[in-house]
C-alpha cells in the first residue's frame, strides 16, 4: 500500500546500491585507466614521508634494496576542497534529510489533519439542527463545521465494506468513509450488503440516529464510482420537512451550493391545480426572505453579470410561461407568482411540464450556467408513463429537479379532497392522483368492502417524482401536514432510520416489472392484487322494503361466491410461504404478512355482509324518515364492528383475522404495514346499514365539483 507523508526509514534516507567500505582501487587492484586517457600526464604526490637516501660511499650492503626516490622538485600547494572529500552519496544523503525533515515536519505538526466538512450532502447543510428563522447561511458563529467534523472522525473508524456477493443486483450504493489512520476527505462507495434485503443499502453512520438530516442524499446515482467532494451525487427522494418555510431555507442552501461553482436559472415551476392555492400564498410569503438571504452571498458583480435569476412557470393540462424570461428582479418574480391562474381541467401533465420547461430553457445551460427546476405540487401527475423521457431531459442538461409535495398514498394511487357544495351543502369527494411509492401498486386496493379510502401515507414521495429527484441529485421535501380540504388529518411521518429497510425501487419500470417477474413470490402477489382490484360489494340500496328485499337477495349468492374466492386466495397465499423465506426484500415479506391477514380479515367481512343481506331479504330495515321533494334517503353500507353472522361460523375467523393482524402491527412497528393493519383492525370486521341523506340535485350539481 502506498505511504503518503510518512516519515521516512532508515533505508529510504540511504542512496541506492552498497554502502562502500573503501575508496574504489585501495583493495581490488590498480584503477584501470580508459584508453582514451593513455597519453594525458600523471601528476604525482610528493612523498612526504620517504626514507633518505642511501650513502653512495657506504660499502655496507643494505638488509634490502632501498626503493627509488624521484628528485623532489619545488612545487605549488594544491587546495583541498570539500566536494573532493565528501563522496557524492553523501551530500544525497544530507539534501534527502532536509527534504525529509521539512515534509515530516509540514505532515505531523499541529496534529491530525483537519478533517473540512463534505459539501457533497445536500442536505447536510444545516439539517442537523433545529430550523431556524435566521440566518440560512453560514456565520462565524454557527458550530455546523465542528459537528461535521466530529461526524467524519465517526465515520472514519467505521467498519470496513463487506465483500458483495457477484449474484447481487442492489439498486442503491452507500457512500462509506474509508478507514485508516486518517479521514479522507473523500468518500468511496460500495454496494448493498447481501444480508438482509434493503438492511445494508444504506449506512447508518454511528451517533447521528434520531438527527432530522437527510439520508439519502449522499447516495451516488451509480455504483462503483468513486465520487469526489465535488462530483455530483444521487439526490434524496424522502426529505421531511415541517412546512413549506423550512422545504424553502433548504432549497436556498442547495441553491447557494449551485452558486459556488457557477451561474443558475432557477425555473419555478408551478401546479396551477385549485388545491394549490394555499402552497402557493405560502411560497410567496416566504420568497422575500430567500430572495434577501442570497442577496447577502450575490456580490454587486454577480448581480450584473447575472449570476442568479429566476423564471416562474405554471401547468395543468399545458405549460403557462408566466415569467418566460429569467430576472433577477424581486418584485416582478413576485407579481409573476400571483397571476398564475387555476387549472380547472383536472389534468396534471408533470412529466409532460418536467420535460417541455427543460428543453425551453435548455439554450441558457452553458459551461458557466446551469438549471435547477423547483416543482410545487401536491399531486404525482397523470402522466407518469412519461418519466423516463423526462428524466432524459434532466440528466441531458445535468438539471437538479427539487420537488416541494406530499407523501405518497401506501400502495395506492388516489387520496380524496372534501368539497361541500354552497347550494346544496352536499359532501364531495373528488379525486387527487397521489401514488403509489412504487413503480406499480404492490398492496390490494380494496378493503374488504368496497375500494380502498384509508389514504394511509406511505412515508415516500410519488415514485416517478421521486426517481427523478433521485436521478438527477435534487431534493423531494416532505410536507408533512395536510391541507385543510382533505377528509381527515392522517398525516404522519416515519423516520428514514425505520423506512431505509422498505425502500421502493427507483429503477427504470421495465427494469422493475422485469425482476417482478422473475420472482415466484413478487409475481404471485402482484396476480392477486390485480385479480382483485375490481372487487367491491354493493353499498348503495333503496329505503322501500320491496326494492331492499330484492336488492339483498341478489347479493346473497355474489358473497358466497366471493367467500370462494377468498378461502382460496388464502390457500394459494399459505403455498407461498417458502417463497416468502426466500425473499430478500422486507418490503415485499412485509407485503405478504398484510396481504395473507386482510385475506382472513375480508373472509371475516363477506361472513358479515352475507348475514346483513340474509336478515335485510326476510326483514326489511325501514327508515327512520321517508324521501321528500327536498331530501333523498337512501341506505349504504358501511364497516362496523358489531358482529351479525353466528359466531359458531366465524368465532374462528375472527380469531385468526386478529392474530395474523397483531402479528404484522408486531413485525413491522411505526410503517405504513403495521397502521394499515391497525386501520383493519379499527375499522372493524363487521358492516351495519346506515342512512344517508342528501339533495335530490346530487348528480346533478356534481358538475360543479372542481377537479384537483
Amino acid at each position: 500500500m502506498e505511504r503518503r507523508f510518512s516519515a521516512p526509514s532508515s533505508d529510504d534516507l540511504a542512496p541506492p546500491g552498497p554502502r562502500p567500505e573503501h575508496g574504489p582501487g585501495e583493495a581490488d587492484g590498480p584503477t584501470l585507466v580508459p584508453s582514451d586517457m593513455q597519453k594525458t600526464l600523471v601528476v604525482e604526490e610528493p612523498l612526504l614521508d620517504a626514507p633518505p637516501p642511501a650513502d653512495p660511499g657506504s660499502t655496507s650492503a643494505p638488509a634490502e634494496a632501498a626503493p627509488r626516490v624521484r628528485k623532489l622538485q619545488p612545487r605549488r600547494r594544491r587546495r583541498v576542497r570539500l566536494k573532493h572529500i565528501l563522496p557524492a552519496w553523501s551530500v544525497s544523503l544530507v539534501v534527502h534529510l532536509v527534504i525529509f525533515t521539512a515534509l515530516g515536519a509540514a505532515t505531523f505538526s499541529g496534529g491530525p489533519p483537519e478533517a473540512r466538512p463534505i459539501d457533497f450532502d445536500s442536505a447536510l447543510g444545516g439539517a442537523d439542527r433545529a430550523v431556524e428563522e435566521l440566518p440560512i447561511l453560514d456565520d462565524p458563529t454557527d458550530a455546523r463545521p465542528d459537528r461535521l467534523e466530529d461526524r467524519l472522525q465517526v465515520a472514519a473508524t467505521a467498519p470496513a465494506a463487506e465483500t458483495l456477493a457477484a449474484d447481487e443486483r442492489p439498486d442503491i450504493g452507500s457512500v462509506v468513509m474509508g478507514g485508516g489512520a486518517a479521514p479522507s476527505a473523500t468518500p468511496s462507495v460500495r454496494a448493498s450488503a447481501a444480508k438482509g434485503g434493503a438492511e445494508g443499502r444504506f449506512l447508518a453512520v454511528e451517533g447521528l440516529k434520531g438527527r432530522n438530516i437527510s439520508s439519502f442524499s449522499n447516495v451516488p446515482p451509480a455504483l462503483g464510482l468513486d465520487v469526489s467532494v465535488s462530483g455530483q451525487v444521487g439526490g434524496d427522494p424522502t426529505f421531511g420537512v415541517t412546512e413549506i418555510g423550512e422545504a424553502l431555507n433548504q432549497l436556498t442552501r442547495e441553491i447557494l451550493r449551485h452558486l459556488n461553482d457557477h451561474k443558475l436559472t432557477v425555473v419555478w415551476l408551478f401546479d396551477e391545480s385549485a388545491s394549490m392555492r394555499d402552497d402557493q400564498r405560502v411560497i410567496l410569503e416566504k420568497f422575500d426572505r430567500v430572495s434577501s438571504e442570497l442577496a447577502k452571498v450575490v456580490d454587486p458583480d454577480k448581480k450584473a453579470g447575472g449570476a442568479l435569476n429566476h423564471a416562474i412557470v405554471g401547468f395543468g393540462k399545458k405549460l403557462d410561461l408566466i415569467l418566460d424570461k429569467p430576472t433577477l428582479d424581486v418584485e416582478e418574480v413576485r407579481r409573476a407568482i400571483k397571476r398564475l391562474p387555476v387549472d380547472s381541467s383536472g389534468e396534471e401533465a408533470t412529466m409532460a411540464a418536467i420535460l417541455n420547461s427543460v428543453n425551453h430553457y435548455s439554450g441558457l445551460v452553458a459551461k458557466d450556467r446551469k438549471l435547477i427546476l423547483v416543482l410545487v405540487t401536491d399531486e404525482s401527475g397523470d402522466d407518469g408513463d412519461d418519466v423516463e423521457p423526462a428524466l432524459e431531459a434532466l440528466k441531458k442538461t445535468k438539471t437538479a429537479l427539487y420537488v416541494i409535495g406530499r407523501q405518497a398514498v401506501f400502495g395506492h394511487a388516489y387520496a380524496h379532497h372534501k368539497y361541500v357544495d354552497p347550494v346544496t351543502k352536499d359532501v364531495y369527494y373528488p379525486t387527487i392522483r397521489r401514488g403509489p411509492e412504487s413503480a406499480d401498486v404492490e398492496c390490494y386496493q380494496w378493503d374488504g368492502l368496497y375500494g380502498r379510502w384509508d389514504e394511509q401515507p406511505s412515508g415516500f414521495g410519488p415514485w416517478e417524482l421521486a426517481r427523478l429527484t433521485k436521478e438527477s441529485g435534487g431534493i423531494y421535501f416532505l410536507l408533512p401536514s395536510e391541507e385543510f380540504m382533505r377528509i381527515r388529518q392522517r398525516e404522519k411521518t416515519y423516520t428514514i432510520e425505520v423506512l431505509k429497510e422498505y425502500m421502493p425501487e427507483y429503477v427504470p419500470r421495465a427494469t422493475y416489472l422485469l425482476r417482478r417477474d422473475e420472482s415466484d413470490l413478487r409475481r404471485n402477489l402482484f396476480g392477486l392484487v390485480a385479480e382483485t382490484r375490481d372487487v367491491s360489494y354493493r353499498r348503495e340500496f333503496p329505503i322501500d322494503p320491496d326494492g331492499l328485499r330484492e336488492a339483498a337477495l341478489e347479493q346473497i349468492p355474489i358473497a358466497s361466491e366471493r367467500l370462494t374466492r377468498l378461502l382460496d386466495i388464502q390457500k394459494r397465499l399459505e403455498s407461498l410461504k417458502k417463497h416468502r423465506e426466500r425473499e430478500p426484500e422486507r418490503r415485499w415479506r412485509a407485503h405478504y404478512d398484510l396481504m395473507l391477514a386482510q385475506t382472513v380479515a375480508f373472509q371475516v367481512k363477506t361472513f358479515e355482509y352475507r348475514a346483513l343481506m340474509e336478515n335485510l331479504a326476510a326483514k326489511p330495515q325501514p327508515p327512520t324518515k321517508q324521501s321528500t321533494p327536498d331530501v333523498t334517503i337512501v341506505f349504504v353500507v358501511d364497516h362496523s364492528s358489531k358482529p351479525l353472522a353466528p359466531e359458531s361460523v366465524t368465532a374462528k375467523k375472527y380469531a385468526d383475522a386478529r392474530r395474523l393482524l397483531d402479528d404484522v402491527v408486531a413485525e413491522y412497528p411505526d410503517t405504513p404495514w403495521s397502521d394499515l393493519a391497525k386501520d383493519t383492525l379499527g375499522r372493524g370486521f363487521s358492516v351495519v346499514l346506515n342512512q344517508w341523506e342528501h339533495s335530490p340535485k346530487y348528480g346533478e350539481r356534481s358538475q360543479y365539483v372542481p377537479k384537483y
